[in-house]
């Protein structure tokens, strides 16, 4: 026997021993024997080599076996593993286990076997490092819970089919007037008619209007939002019946009875779900309507609706105005397409009917307004105004997974690091790579799949919270909900984080590779992984300033709009609304019956002064046929309009004298309303500051005369009389403060009677709501009563978007800078670790602890300066989505750009801190003795 041989079966024999004592099985078991073959089978390849470079067999193997090492050292190795299955794979298999196996395929047994015993082994390895499975558990779990309640919000709101029967096939037809600057022009009755029979791609066309009703017959007055709507309204929308009957075509005509159906909101709220409510007969502006049934669940469209009722409840719907005059718009329009139409083809027939009815009546569209007819599928139209919310909710939230992703990343490819002389050594032996991945991926499925269940549970805890911020955006809130939808988004995002976790790190690729590293040279594949980790931590500081950026600009859009007052007095104006039936009073009577309120609420104690007007101002813009009426048309006397340009526009106010006084507002020119401004004097109107310095920048605003114009005038009992400007008034913004300022005309009620706000300015606002409550319940005891606020409250109520916003991104964008900072302070902790001996190295030769610590916290500071180079890139890039949320403030704004970056580089070198002290702190003694 040759000297190599006796070498090698020595090594063996002593190989054989060591790793039956440390596996404590018997020496001829024949896990152990699987281990001898692949290391002979290594020694003899690794022989070979040297051979081949022309070395001597005896001398070759001497090489291979000293580049093994002991026998002893080689099977400490493999207990480093602590994996008995490896030697065994039968250990520890429950015995139902066992019996699956004989029964299934062997195939697919085997697959099945590797999957349970990887998974069992993960389950063991993260047991015994619980700071990091907690860790891993946590992050992802912030990261993945975001995503998930913001995506139920997304899905809820916007991309779940809509809950009506066949709600793919419900379209809204939009009348507008572009040039004009009118989004919605609504429809009339005789243009609906003719949508209706001549389209073929529609089976059904239905109407609402919307009106609001003084609702009398429960427990005190109420006024009541409701829904005007044809017979066929339920059947084309997919509505049916939750308890009772829903309205149908029997219901039209004049000779039809007054009928009501209830929303279901409506009744919960009002009527605590009771069954009993239908059959029960109501008062609605002076009509006995009867309660017939409530309706199902449904998003209330184009607006909040409590009530559905038919057209003869309204008596104006039935007017020879609204049936036949063709510019009396105030009805919107839904369709339902028929089977075999598809939504192309009825917008080209839209289209169309919209062409040849612009040629046959010229006279109802001017061509200087630019109507125009489009058609929208009806789940986009109620997304139209979320949309850009939810698509920065989104961003904001994939932002927060990048960092959390990146942080997970950055522990498992230092847990890895840690794992290269058991990676090395199992690939020298014969194990496959494809295993060693299949068991990585499995060790980051278990903690990211507690990940998702943390982040569900995250986002079950705070979509009532997400639900009720969305609810000022979307009228589909309420459907907002975890569902199996988006249980699946989770278990997709925790898979996929699970995938990027295993497949990130690079494992030894070759023999020669493996064995340096097992020997102790893991230089290159330690930089590799350092330089990965660095990257990493850049990504999670650029998109940290990405959303602290954001953040600080939401945050001071929040401040402007809180330091603004809106041009009107705030918290000594109190405002409430007291609508009345227009049609069920005279002009005179409205007069008397505004004129008695004002006198009485003027004598009561604390009250400086009262007006009454159309509107309140800081409240939202009106929609549908209330915005046609707020805003329209009018002519300067001596300047007729250039020819295709639209008429000038102007918000059409209604005030009483003392409005001005009441509200703050400041008399800039000319005068205010007198008393005697009454109906037969010569009529008059008070114009604001943007109204006069638009119209007449190069003239005396005062003493020029204006006459209100459109096809509404007739039925709101407004002439076209041309009015002289007797004053101008500073601006108010009537619409909110993150709103501009309007273009408006103010109308004195004494000329116009057509008010539905009181307004009373006291230095005691909440004193004085009862006695004027009662002051107004003696005059009418059936008058309802609502929106008691005061100014400020409408105020800090019009910017809830705004503050929820800057709340909820720097909700985010604070867990972001936390997540980051740890990132940072981890990366240098593990980069410090890795260099020990280099410190100590640097330490013997002199170094002194400063410089040790500056090397370190330099590093941190780099990081920090790539971060914040790739993060202001980024906000640059996003500037655009995130400037449609702000007010006085640009998306470039130095200030908060600055203010970010100080503070993620201060953020960044505090945790730098930690591990730069422990580099200072090495024992160069110790540190050479370990290596």
């Amino acid at each position: 026997m040759s000297t190599s041989s006796r070498e090698l079966k020595a090594f063996r024999l002593a190989l054989q021993k060591e790793l039956a004592a440390l596996f404590r099985v018997e020496p001829d078991h024949p896990g152990l024997e699987r281990i001898l073959e692949e290391a002979e089978t290594h020694l003899e390849e690794t022989i070979s080599e040297f051979i081949d470079e022309g070395a001597t067999i005896d001398a070759a193997t001497a090489t291979a076996l000293s580049r093994f090492g002991t026998a002893s050292h080689l099977a400490r190795a493999y207990g480093d593993l602590k994996a008995p299955s490896f030697i065994d794979p039968d250990a520890d298999v429950p015995a139902w286990r066992k019996v699956l196996r004989r029964v299934q395929s062997r195939g697919r047994s085997l697959a099945l076997s590797q999957w349970l015993t990887d998974i069992r082994l993960a389950l063991r390895f993260l047991s015994k490092s619980p700071g990091y499975t907690l860790a891993f558990v946590l992050t992802l779990g912030l990261g993945i819970g975001a995503n998930t309640a913001i995506f139920s919000v997304v899905h809820g709101a916007w991309l779940q089919p809509l809950p009506y029967r066949g709600g793919d096939r419900l379209v809204y037809l939009r009348h507008s007037a572009h040039l004009a600057g009118i989004q919605n022009v609504l429809f009339s009755v005789p243009e609906i008619d003719d949508y209706r029979r001549q389209s073929h791609s529609f089976e059904g066309v239905t109407e609402f209007s919307a009106m609001t009703f003084t609702l009398l017959g429960l427990d005190e007055p109420r006024q009541v939002r409701a829904g005007i709507v044809t017979g066929n309204y339920f059947e084309v929308m997919g509505l049916g019946a939750r308890i009772g009957r829903v309205i149908s075509s029997s219901d039209d005509g004049e000779a039809a009875p007054p009928v009501a159906v209830l929303t279901d909101k409506y009744w919960q709220r009002q009527f605590g779900g009771d069954p009993g409510v239908v059959a029960r007969t109501v008062t609605m502006n002076g009509r006995s309507v009867e309660i017939i049934g409530v309706a199902e669940p449904a998003p209330p469209y184009p607006e909040r609706t409590d009530i559905y009722v038919n057209m003869v409840a309204s008596p104006h719907h039935l007017s020879a105005s609204m049936t036949d005059d063709r510019v009396h718009r105030m009805t919107e329009v839904f369709a339902r397409l028929a089977p075999d139409a598809s939504l192309e083809a009825a917008r080209i027939e839209v289209e169309s009917i919209t062409r040849r009815l612009h040629e046959e009546y010229p006279e109802a569209y001017d061509a200087t307004h630019g109507y125009g007819v489009s058609l929208v599928e009806l789940r986009e139209q109620l997304a139209a105004q979320a949309r850009p919310t939810l698509l920065m909710l989104l961003g904001v939230a994939v932002f927060v997974l990048v960092i959390a992703c990146a942080n997970v990343a950055n522990l498992t490819l230092a847990r890895v690091m840690r794992r290269h002389d058991e990676w090395a050594l199992r690939l020298s032996l014969g194990a496959k790579a494809g295993t060693l991945r299949r068991q990585l991926l499995a060790e980051n499925i278990v903690p990211s799949l507690m990940g998702a269940a943390l982040g569900v549970f995250i986002a079950v805890a705070g979509v009532d919270l997400l639900t009720a911020y969305i609810a000022r955006y979307s009228v589909r809130a309420s459907e907002v909900t975890v569902d199996t939808a988006v249980l699946a988004v989770a278990l997709v995002l925790a898979l996929a984080a699970a995938s990027l976790f295993a497949f990130l790190p690079r494992l030894p690729g070759t023999v020669s590779q493996s064995w340096a590293w097992f020997s102790g040279d893991r230089a290159s594949a330690g930089f590799a992984s350092r330089r990965m980790q660095r990257l990493l931590v850049v990504v999670q500081i650029g998109v940290s300033f990405v959303l602290l950026a954001g953040a600080g600009l939401l945050l001071e859009t929040l401040w402007n709009l809180q330091r603004d007052d809106g041009g009107v007095a705030l918290e000594e104006v109190l405002a409430m609304r007291i609508p009345i039936d227009y049609g069920a009073q005279t002009s005179h009577e409205r007069l008397a019956y505004y004129g008695t309120i004002l006198e009485r609420v003027s004598a009561l104690p604390g009250v400086r002064s009262a007006a009454v007007a159309s509107m309140i101002p800081l409240k939202e813009a009106p929609h549908g046929v209330f915005a046609l009426l707020a805003a329209l048309e009018f002519q300067i006397e001596g300047q007729p309009s250039e020819p295709g340009a639209p008429p000038p526009r102007a918000d059409f106010r209604i005030v009483s004298g003392d409005y001005f006084r009441t509200l703050g507002m400041t008399l800039v020119k000319g005068r205010t309303f007198k008393t005697t401004d009454v109906p037969n004097s010569a009529k008059v109107v008070v114009v604001n500051q943007a109204l006069a310095d638009h119209y007449f920048p190069d003239r005396e605003a005062v003493g020029q005369r204006i006459g209100w114009r459109g096809d509404n005038l007739h039925f709101m009992g407004v002439s076209e009389d041309y009015r002289t400007i007797v004053g101008v008034v500073s601006d108010a913004k009537d619409y909110g403060v993150a709103e501009g300022v309007p273009h408006v005309a103010f109308n004195p009620f004494t000329q116009v009677p057509l008010a539905s706000s009181l307004f009373i300015r006291t230095a005691r606002p909440e004193a004085v709501v009862r006695p004027i409550i009662d002051q107004i319940r003696q005059i009418d005891p059936e008058q309802p009563i609502v929106d008691i606020a005061t100014l400020a409250q409408i105020r800090s109520d019009s910017i809830s978007p705004q503050r929820l916003n800057a709340t909820l991104v720097g909700a985010f964008a604070f867990l972001a800078l936390t997540v980051a900072a740890v990132g940072v302070a981890g990366v240098l902790a593990f980069g410090v670790n890795q260099r020990t001996h280099e410190f100590g190295i640097r330490a013997a030769f002199g170094a002194g602890r400063s410089l040790l610590m500056r090397i370190v916290l330099k590093e941190g500071a780099l990081l920090a300066l790539f971060g914040l180079a790739f993060g202001l890139t980024a906000s640059l890039l996003f500037s655009e989505i995130i400037s449609a949320l702000l007010h006085d403030v640009t998306p470039g704004d130095v200030g908060t750009l600055g203010g970010v970056a100080l503070l993620l580089t201060a953020v960044a070198l505090v945790a730098s801190a930690v591990p730069a002290w422990r580099a200072s702190e090495i024992d160069p003694v110790q540190a050479l003795r370990e290596k």
